[in-house]
């Protein structure tokens, strides 16, 4: 009664109290439900992306069947749930009238055709059997043998690869030529002409996953399991397969959704155990004076503890009843906007045993906290917690670097507790050491400096929550922000540019389907054509295969997701070291315009040679025509030009296939070392011969042999060049001197690659097998677009590459995908989707950053942070208000001010001056808290896994203009609260 009646009295110093009890528990109402939101949705994207095959539940027998069987495994996927389901028989391919084809029976045909069923696909009887040709090759209309008789009726494809488990469409789908199917299981299954051949009977039903919740998941996968234990221990020939794995990845993905949204639950239980506290401090005068009247009264120790429990137990319980209504209407509105059944949101993340007994253990702990801060007198009380908060701190950061998720996921919110209480305990000494510091000031800061230090208690109370409040809303802006960068740097990492363009199924490259120039007018920016492909190096006692690229150096500034730390050097930096000093290829003789044939004078002695000669096109491309075959005798050979614009690149000199073949055999087969045939080529002189006039020299002695070939002369400018080729199945190559035969390739290498490298930095590499000899000038800790998980990487100028490359093999250097910067992105991914381009493969940067921000977890993470930014400044105004009505107000110092003539407007004035200097140092207090909480941020985002796998790793981000505006805005928000609460609080008071 005592309590009620206290209550009643003074309604608005219980009600501020209990409004941000009730904030904080709605909010955390809501934390569990975004979580099983999240959840879900993570779960369905992985189911959603199941095919149709992978989603049936398939139970399979070997053999002949008999009608038990049947009934049998039809009862076992009825007894699961999952309908009627549909019999498949799958015959052994056979070979009748001379084609070989697969008979198969389909239960309910008519459900997988696109059309309707011939009208002539009847009954399957030994002396007709008409059937349906459901993929493969051209089958004669009639197929015949001892006991059977199959009538090909027609020819019509499947809608699905489900009931056959494969996709008859193309001719070796199933690895078994033409596919021939019925509605007639028995009667197939029954020909005597067929008797002999193994079949499988199946019976199979789709399990509906995509509408399966994620709470249900594990009751399916439990059925599943237990169902295909009981076929396993029968040790009959059943078997039963169903998606397992896909369950499996759901349930795991969902899992992990409420660890992830844990810590913005985290930081609202923090910030409601330090409301709670400030709440306490500021009904401590109030209670105690009430303590006294008892005592005086007469009543006893166990009365006076009574009182106060029964006073802080009705308020937190109205507090948490009310937070906790708000907090079900809140997640039943988010759950229908998110399109996910309210009700059994509901039931599955707040109102469940869980929810109560959390519900109930909050109350519990609310009530014990208030009673002891109302009971306890005891300066000491605030140095307990002081250590307390210190041996947390310590805590929390010792389990930052440890292993415990859980842990770490509470680590900021421990953080900004043990920070707060801390705040509270200096917040007396700052303002104490302030109002000697302002004794010379003007007269209002001072006076409102000297009634703050003289009961600094509640002062110090709020602007610790206010410190906490700001911390924790700035380490949300962190979180976020870290969370953001991270989805981009991800992005960036795929795609390095705004585009990547790459081979399709077809594998024609980019420049293949179009020239540069196309891209180019296309993308209205950068191009940068790449070369991916493969590099092996020796080192100690075996060869490391590393992936290898080569990128226009002068692109490398311009790739998104760099990070200094990247490299041992800044990327201009490296860029320029990539940098060739010089021209990196030397072009051969360009052949006119009226060009008509090459002719050559070419001899062999050994063995016949065939020459072909290799044009450039002004694109890169390499077009190859054949002169024919050196034999003994010198003969001239002629090889025709085709019209366009070509430069002469190289000589090639190949094996007759004959030899090749011969020598192949003679290899496999001797078990001695491989035999080996040489020849001596004398090439020269060339000529150039045009439609009309002179034909052109073309000087061969100065041009060099590499691969197969070698030349054996010295180089000279003479017209006759002489090689000496090798019959070692590669091909020999006479081409002009090249800068690449001398000068090293500049790479740049992962560490363990470049320990590999020789003291001068040189390595030997072999890029698509073809000798390569590299300088390592710079070391990179990663690359956009390479595997972390590879045993490292090279890098080089594709230009440079590509010269060294088609150095050794013309035309093994030509880039294979593209790098696209754009202005005009929607006009080059129309140009993408249509036409020749849409064979190639192409990824968006933006379309990956918007996948991995939408992404159901990560969507909740931010949607989350995003309230939690808004519940930190409600409770900053909650609490500053609270502490205005509990003490900062201090009503001697305004009784004392009145009796010296301080009218209405001066004490409005005081009292405004001192929520404003609580109000600074706490957004003060807090902002520092930010910062320092900050670092812990990549800690948590790691821990709570809302990025799995992150590559490249997380960073931290320090969002100082977010942060800057975030402590204007609480600071804007607080000033303006307080000045209508005086306004109305000093109105009252006057009268």
């Amino acid at each position: 009664m005592l309590a009620a009646a206290r209550g009643r009295r003074r309604p608005a110093r219980w009600l501020l109290p209990a409004l941000g009890i009730a904030l904080a528990a709605a909010f955390v109402a809501g934390v569990a439900a975004q979580s099983q939101i999240a959840g879900d949705q993570s779960a369905r994207s992985v189911l959603a992306g199941v095919s149709p095959l992978d989603r049936q539940v398939r139970v399979t027998w070997q053999g002949p069947v008999s009608p038990s069987v049947t009934d049998q495994a039809q009862a076992l996927l009825r007894g699961l749930g999952l309908g009627s389901p549909t019999e498949v028989l799958l015959m052994n391919p056979v070979r009748l009238a001379g084609v070989v084809v697969r008979p198969a029976a389909i239960a309910q045909l008519g459900r997988w055709l696109p059309g309707p069923l011939p009208s002539e696909l009847g009954a399957c009887r030994p002396e007709r059997c008409p059937m349906l040709l459901v993929g493969g090759g051209p089958v004669p209309s009639a197929l015949t043998a001892i006991g059977v008789r199959i009538q090909v009726v027609g020819s019509l494809l499947l809608r699905s690869a489900v009931p056959l488990g494969f996709a008859p469409s193309s001719a070796d789908a199933s690895g078994s030529g033409p596919v021939l199917v019925t509605w007639d299981v028995a009667g197939l299954d029954s020909l005597p002409g067929l008797s002999g051949l193994y079949r499988t009977h199946s019976w199979l039903a789709p399990i509906t996953i995509a509408r399966l919740r994620w709470w249900q998941l594990a009751g399916v996968e439990d059925r599943l399991e237990r169902s295909q234990a009981r076929l396993l221990v029968s040790g009959s020939q059943f078997s039963l397969s169903a998606p397992f794995t896909t369950l499996d990845e759901a349930r795991a993905q969902a899992s992990v959704a409420p660890q992830r949204l844990l810590l913005a639950g985290g930081g609202a239980i923090t910030a409601l155990a330090i409301f709670i506290v400030l709440a306490g401090g500021g009904l401590r005068r109030d209670q105690w004076a009430e303590l006294d009247r008892l005592r005086n009264a007469g009543a006893r120790t166990r009365q006076c503890v009574l009182f106060v429990a029964v006073e802080s137990g009705w308020l937190c319980a109205a507090a948490l009843s009310v937070g906790a209504a708000v907090g079900i209407g809140a997640a039943a509105l988010l759950a229908s906007s998110e399109g996910e059944p309210a009700g059994a949101i509901l039931m599955h993340s707040v109102i469940t045993r869980t929810g109560v007994i959390t519900l109930g253990t909050g109350w519990l702990a609310a009530t014990v906290l208030l009673g002891t801060l109302v009971l306890v007198r005891s300066a000491k009380l605030t140095d307990i917690l002081a250590i307390a908060a210190a041996s947390a701190l310590v805590a929390a950061l010792a389990a930052g670097t440890g292993s415990d998720q859980a842990l770490a996921l509470l680590l900021a919110p421990l953080c900004c507790a043990a920070a707060g209480v801390l705040t509270f305990r200096a917040a007396g000494a700052v303002l104490r050491g302030a109002e000697r510091v302002a004794r010379g000031g003007p007269v209002l800061p001072r006076l409102a400096l000297v009634n703050l230090a003289r009961s600094p208690g509640v002062a110090a109370l709020a602007i610790a929550f206010i410190a906490v409040a700001t911390g924790l809303g700035g380490f949300a802006l962190a979180y976020r922000s870290t969370l953001v960068r991270s989805a981009a740097d991800q992005a960036a990492d795929r795609v390095p540019l705004d585009v990547l363009v790459s081979p399709g199924p077809d594998f024609n490259t980019p420049l293949e389907v179009a020239p540069l120039q196309r891209w180019q007018a296309l993308a209205s920016g950068a191009v940068l054509p790449v070369r991916r492909t493969d590099a092996n190096y020796t080192t100690g006692g075996g060869t490391v295969t590393v992936p290898a690229l080569g990128i226009p150096s002068d692109g490398l500034t311009g790739i998104h997701g760099w990070r200094e730390s990247d490299g041992s050097a800044s990327l201009t930096t490296l860029a320029r070291r990539l940098e060739p000093t010089g021209p990196v290829r030397v072009a051969g003789p360009t052949l006119p315009a009226q060009a008509q044939w090459l002719s050559l004078r070419a001899s062999s002695q050994g063995f016949a040679v065939e020459v072909t000669a290799d044009l450039r096109d002004p694109q890169g491309a390499i077009r190859q025509v054949a002169f024919g075959t050196a034999g003994d005798g010198a003969a001239v050979l002629r090889a025709p030009v085709p019209p366009g614009q070509w430069e002469l690149e190289a000589l090639e000199l190949d094996e007759p296939t004959g030899l090749a073949i011969t020598n192949g055999h003679q290899n496999s087969e001797n078990p001695a070392a491989a035999t080996q045939s040489s020849a001596r080529v004398v090439l020269g002189p060339l000529f150039v011969l045009p439609a009309r006039g002179r034909s052109l020299p073309v000087p061969l002695g100065a041009w060099r042999g590499v691969g197969a070939a070698a030349t054996t002369a010295p180089a000279t400018s003479g017209a006759v060049a002489v090689v000496g080729f090798s019959a070692i199945g590669t091909p020999g190559v006479l081409r002009p001197a090249q800068p690449t035969d001398t000068l090293p390739v500049p790479v740049l290498v992962d560490p363990q690659t470049a320990a590999s490298a020789g003291p001068n930095g040189n390595i030997a590499l072999t890029v698509d097998g073809l000798p390569v000899i590299a300088r390592v000038v710079g070391v990179l800790s990663r690359f956009p677009t390479l595997d972390s998980g590879s045993a490292g990487f090279v890098i080089a100028d594709e230009a440079t590459l590509a010269a060294a490359l088609d150095a050794q093999l013309p035309g093994q250097g030509r880039a294979d995908e593209l790098w696209i910067s754009t202005g005009h992105l929607a006009r080059l991914r129309a140009a993408l989707q249509s036409g020749p381009l849409a064979q190639l493969d192409s990824s968006f940067r933006i379309d990956l950053d918007h996948q991995l921000r939408d992404a159901p977890a990560a969507r909740g993470a931010l949607g989350t942070l995003i309230a939690a930014t808004a519940l930190s400044v409600a409770l900053a105004v909650v609490g500053l208000l609270t502490a205005l009505l509990g003490g900062a107000r201090d009503e001697r110092a305004e009784s004392d001010l009145k009796e010296q003539g301080v009218g209405p407007r001066g004490l409005r004035a005081e009292l405004r001056v001192r929520l404003t200097l609580a109000s600074v140092l706490g957004v003060i207090a807090g902002l520092g808290i930010a910062v320092l909480l900050t670092r812990l941020a990549v800690a948590s985002v790691r821990a709570a896994g809302t990025v799995a796998d992150p590559h490249p790793p997380v960073v931290t981000v320090v969002p100082w203009a977010e942060l800057a505006a975030w402590g204007a805005g609480t600071f804007a928000v607080l000033a303006l609260a307080g000045w209508l609460a005086t306004w109305t609080l000093i109105r009252s008071v006057v009268r």
